[in-house]
Parts: C-alpha cells; structure tokens; sequence
C-alpha cells in the first residue's frame, strides 16, 4: 500500500532524515519506534504532506506522491491524527464529527457515519453537546479516532497516540485502534510507547538520527537484545 524509498526530509536546512526505507501492506499495523529526536514524527509530515521531501518517492498505492498536498492524499484515502489529538477544542463534540464527515459531502451518509459512531462510542453519544475541548485526555484521543474512521481511510498515520495516558486508558486506545484494523483499515503509528506499540503491530521499524536502524515483526523486535538495551529500557 504505502512505500517510502529512500527519503531525505526535514526543516529548511536541517536535514532530519537521511535516506529512510519503509513499506506498509494493506491491513497491516506498522509502528515506528526509536527515541526523541530520530525523525519518527517528521516522517509521518514527510508522508501526509506536512512537509515538503527533498528528495526521494513516496507511492500509495502505486502513485507516486512525494510533492501532494494534504488534501490531495486525504481524497486519496490518507488520515493523519497529529501529537496531542486532532480535533477542536472549542467545538462540540457533535461539531467535531460533523467536521470530520464533510469529505462525505452527501448529508445523508453524513448522518449515517455519525449515527454509526455513537451506535460504537456511547459516551460520545452522550456528550455529544460538550466542548470536545472538556473531555478527558482519552475521550479526546477517542474522538479523534472516531472522527478519522468515519470516512472510512485506507491508511490511518498515527503519531504518539499514548502520550500523556493513564495506561489503563492507553489499552483502551490500543483496542480501539485493533478493531478499527481489523475492519480493514490499515496504521502506520509512531509511539514513544514502544513495548504496547510493538505487541499489536505486524512489523515494526526502529529509526535513530534519522536512518533506518533495524526492521522486523513487533514480536522479533520486542525479543531482540539490542533492541531491549537501547529502546526499551533493558
């Protein structure tokens, strides 16, 4: 689905990445992995659009789109849910939804997704009259879920989708982002988080200063001994 060919990308003149390799398969849950600072969050810019590569190609789906706009990759079937949850804080919750389901444009499928989400996400339902910017630090990682899923994406780029959670939070999160994968929707996630992230990914990469380090299943990278020494804590 997604192939990431030797990329360099970064901010003005610094060079962040320096020639990063990547694939994701349809339905796959790939997580990135690797510490502060190695480029994790700039690759998912580099590949929404965010941030213009200097060079290297991005294919989705066979089409080659390393210099599209965000807008033309999200009609592509590309969602992006950025650090610190992707939704409007002075909107309602209700607001929020509706603002996510206008690539639906017909107002009929338009309430349907909506129903659809609260029919799932009772508690949603429930506030839905709320500021979304009044919900928990989980509801709102929730909404932000809810509202990308709507649309129905093929590739959903998830950055630190844990950060700042409580952990019994963080395995909601976590079941959340199992089912919406298992109704064929396919992840690329960067986490900090790197033992929950790598027991629910198909395969994972370590990046570190900017360059593809190690490649392997979530499992092979959470049984690894270097990878244990150096990202995991022991």
């Amino acid at each position: 689905m997604l192939e990431v060919y030797d990329l360099y990308s970064g901010y003005g003149k610094i060079e962040v990445l320096h020639g990063v390799f990547l694939r994701v398969s349809h339905r796959e849950i790939v997580c990135i992995i690797g510490p502060n600072g190695s480029g994790k969050s700039t690759l998912l810019k580099s590949i929404f659009g965010l941030i213009k590569p200097y060079r290297g190609k991005i294919q989705f789906m066979g089409l080659e789109i390393s210099q599209k706009d965000p807008e033309e990759k999200v009609a592509l079937g590309i969602s992006y849910i950025p650090q610190g949850r992707n939704i409007f804080p002075s909107l309602s919750v209700l607001e929020n939804l509706e603002m996510g389901a206008t690539p639906l444009r017909d107002p009929l499928k338009m309430k349907k997704a909506i129903q659809e989400i609260f029919d799932h996400y009772p508690l949603l339902e429930k506030k839905k009259r709320l500021k979304a910017g009044s919900l928990s630090g989980g509801e709102k990682q929730i909404l932000a879920l809810a509202r990308t899923s709507m649309i129905k994406p093929e590739l959903i780029l998830l950055d630190e989708p844990s950060l700042g959670l409580a952990p019994k939070v963080v395995d909601q999160i976590y079941r959340e982002i199992d089912l919406i994968n298992h109704q064929g929707v396919t992840f690329l996630i960067v986490e900090q988080n790197a033992r929950k992230a790598l027991r629910l990914a198909h395969r994972a990469y370590v990046l570190d200063l900017g360059v593809n380090r190690l490649e392997d299943t979530g499992e092979g990278l959470l049984q690894n001994e270097e990878v244990k020494r150096l990202y995991l804590g022991g």
